[in-house]
């Protein structure tokens, strides 16, 4: 679909009107409640009225309130995707107010040969050795008669534009696809996608719909992009911990790894209200393969940095102090721009304008 009106003229105006002449030094002392807009790494031309940031390294015992042992493995008698949460850190609270597991599941297809079903033992928390850092962890494991996957999605289902951030790493055997992404329909959805087949190096950067309705693959739909590692150097590998940033923007979605932009897309940009789901997953379809019983993967999560707008909030005429998040995994306090980065510059938009601007965007 593409942007409305509104949509292009905003889209302009994010791209047109800079934010600074300069990068300002950022605020040491600025805490959460002097931010009254947010910016994501790497993009200095758009703002976002809403921040989270979920970081599972130092969570404390009361917090997880379970074992850091990873549970057994779902087992062929559990086909039906009704085993508990593995912690109540998925219940309520930090984490679970706005994520929640999935236990739905899906049968067989002429294209997907294998059935899905979901189970919320396939995540938890867990850690590398006693030393390591905590990390959230989605499984998915082949069996005889089923692939037992895992599904979290946000309960927030308004989120229209957003920069999301993941420390994130994926191990296992071919036949898996780890998804983090937008979804409104199938044919409204942007996706970061590793998939366990794929060389090492390799992560899939796609905007849905895929194939056309004859079944076609839609070149533009789907990018192959390196990996690049901290440095910059394209020699990265999945397996690694990377940062992944997915920004969607009206009319516009980038892709970055560690910081280096992959690709641009202008076709087929949600447009649509979504929430944000983050997947384990396999069918036996062509696109994440068909797993050999036995296998295994896993789709490990150190943080998750968002901001975003949704279609309930109450757009600023001027933001009066724009925040980074660029330094969150190391300070979890987003910083002030000095000088009060974004006040004047915004401040440009006549008020009566932005209003009809984020009027048209929801409706």
């Amino acid at each position: 679909m593409p942007p409305s009106r509104a949509q292009s003229l905003l889209l302009y105006l994010l791209t047109s009107i800079p934010l600074s002449t300069a990068n300002p030094p950022l605020d040491p002392n600025s805490t959460v409640a002097d931010c009254s807009c947010y910016k994501a790494p790497g993009n200095e031309k758009a703002l976002f009225l809403n921040h989270q940031f979920f970081d599972f390294r130092n969570l404390d015992n009361a917090t997880i309130a379970s074992s850091l042992t990873p549970p057994v493995l779902v087992n062929d008698d559990q086909d039906e995707g009704i085993e508990p949460i593995t912690s109540p850190f998925f219940g309520k609270g930090f984490f679970g107010d706005y994520f929640t597991p999935a236990s739905w599941s899906r049968n067989t297809t002429e294209t997907a040969p294998v059935r899905l079903v979901n189970s919320q033992q396939n995540i938890y928390l867990t850690r590398d050795t006693p030393s390591s850092p905590i990390h959230l962890t989605l499984r998915t494991n082949r069996l005889e008669s089923f692939q037992s996957t895992s599904d979290l999605e946000t309960t927030e289902l308004a989120y229209l534009f957003a920069s999301v951030r993941i420390r994130a790493r994926v191990t296992g055997s071919p036949g898996a696809c780890a998804g983090m992404f937008t979804y409104h329909s199938d044919d409204q959805e942007s996706d970061i996608e590793i998939l366990t087949r794929d060389d090492h190096s390799t992560l899939r950067a796609t905007n849905q719909p895929g194939v056309d309705p004859q079944g076609k693959i839609i070149p533009e739909a789907s990018t192959q992009v390196p990996i690049s590692t901290p440095g910059g150097a394209a020699n990265g590998s999945w397996t690694d911990w990377n940062e992944y940033q997915l920004d969607w923007l009206p009319g516009q979605s980038e892709w970055l790894v560690n910081g280096v932009s992959k690709v641009n897309k202008t076709y087929s940009v949600p447009s649509q209200s979504s929430n944000f789901q983050l997947k384990m997953w396999s069918d036996g379809s062509a696109w994440p393969g068909n797993m050999t019983v036995g296998g295994l993967a896993t789709l490990d999560i150190e943080w998750i940095d968002m901001v975003y707008n949704t279609t309930h909030d109450v757009p600023e005429t001027s933001c009066k102090k724009v925040c980074s998040v660029e330094h969150v995994a190391s300070n979890p306090v987003p910083q002030v721009a000095q000088g009060s980065l974004g006040a004047a510059r915004v401040g440009f938009l006549p008020a009566v304008l932005l209003g009809l601007i984020w009027t048209a965007l929801l409706f």
